[in-house]
């Protein structure tokens, strides 16, 4: 089977969940020499088509779409026919099967998904479109449930139950979970690595970790992905537990949002300063492949989201990780942690239970212990990316022949 996978999301410009599972992708199919898999992601410098193993990867330049700044009409409808242009050559070139658009409805203006379908049907493909994010405005919700995708493939059940309200065809519906590369998210510790050295932070600290981007598209996310509250709950636990020390991964943000992302940057650290936390709170952007790492070293690992967080890749990367984790009862997030099994789930925005629930997992090592097996085996039983490869693979395989 030929797939042609196609992301307006590039793990090279940016850090967050569909990037880490572009990478994912990418790692799992590289091997995989009975299939023929290509990639079309999106570049600010020359297209160029890239072979790594057994995938090739188109870098383009249409896929590329400027923040921040007004794009015209003209252009829009130019770029956008420029890789509908890209994506007939491929399939004329390689005599692709399917097609996984990935959350293009968000990525890119509708002209993208709208060419999209009408090349897809005019060669008679198959077109999935396979869902990260929540569709919430009529555009989103409209490319959605009318254009002709093969299936809808949701990253979570919650994705797919908002899918189907806003009047999606049961029929095309598929839930297909994340996963994780436990061969690098595992809780074997690195000895040269040494977080705390690397960061300047006491080697006796118990360490509180975040991580999360802190801008989606021009928007500041800092209190909708709970990184406010979770510092009004580390101020209240500092000054009992001297050893306590927040560390705050966020991620970057693509080159054209600098100016954004340094604005809500500034913003964050005021609110630690505001907090009196200064001393105990380190906040860095790491890089995609520190993170195993980072999650390691780390004591706990705490991300409780205001809104529906559609899945979660970090809660499942900290699972394997053998670190325990909190997360909020929103979104697909229930779907992952299972409350005093393999963590705590909180009410979102109540920074007085989230202090409890991290107090309790300070004090009781036994506590801790439990999550933490019980995170390991829920990922080795639901959620490697082999196995959500291997089962998403052959969904396609089902749709094609």
């Amino acid at each position: 089977m030929k797939v042609l996978f196609i992301s307006s999301n590039s793990p090279f410009q940016s850090i967050g969940g569909i990037e880490r599972y572009i990478i994912n992708l990418m790692n799992y199919y590289k091997c995989k020499t009975d299939n023929e898999v290509y990639i079309i992601l999106p570049t600010k410098e020359k297209s160029h088509c890239v072979t790594e193993g057994n995938i090739t990867i188109y870098y383009d330049t249409s896929l590329y779409i400027p923040r921040g700044i007004r794009v015209s009409q003209k252009e829009t409808v130019e770029r956008a026919r420029s890789f509908s242009e890209l994506v007939e050559t491929i399939i004329t070139k390689h005599d692709i099967n399917i097609i996984s658009a990935e959350n293009l409805i968000f990525g890119t203006p509708a002209a993208y998904s709208l060419l999209l379908n009408m090349v897809a049907n005019i060669h008679k493909i198959p077109l999935v479109l396979r869902l990260h994010m929540f569709p919430t405005t009529e555009l989103q919700i409209a490319l959605t449930t009318q254009l002709l995708w093969s299936r809808l493939s949701c990253v979570s059940k919650s994705v797919a139950s908002i899918c189907f309200e806003k009047g999606a065809d049961i029929e095309k519906l598929s839930t297909d979970y994340l996963g994780v590369n436990i061969e690098n998210f595992n809780p074997t510790r690195d000895p040269n690595y040494q977080l705390r050295k690397k960061l300047h932070i006491p080697e006796d600290a118990v360490i509180v970790l975040t991580a999360s981007r802190i801008l989606r598209g021009e928007t500041n996310i800092l209190g909708e992905k709970g990184i406010i509250n979770l510092i009004q709950s580390f101020s209240k636990l500092a000054f009992r537990y001297p050893k306590l020390h927040l560390l705050i991964g966020v991620g970057k943000a693509p080159e054209n949002l600098k100016t954004h992302f340094a604005s809500v940057y500034e913003m964050l650290l005021g609110y630690i300063k505001m907090h009196n936390i200064e001393d105990r709170t380190t906040v860095r952007l790491f890089e995609l492949d520190e993170m195993p790492n980072v999650y390691k070293d780390s004591d706990l690992f705490v991300l409780t989201s205001e809104h529906n967080e559609t899945f979660g890749q970090t809660f499942i990367e900290s699972m394997a990780c053998g670190v325990p984790v909190i997360g909020a009862n929103t979104g697909g997030i229930p779907e992952i942690i299972s409350d005093s099994y393999n963590g705590y789930l909180v009410a979102p925005n109540d920074s007085s239970i989230l202090t409890q629930r991290i107090e309790s997992i300070l004090k009781d090592e036994v506590l801790k212990d439990k999550f933490i097996k019980a995170g390991i085996k829920t990922v080795e039983e639901k959620f490697t990316s082999d196995s959500q490869f291997l089962a998403y693979h052959k969904m396609l395989e089902e749709i094609v022949y």
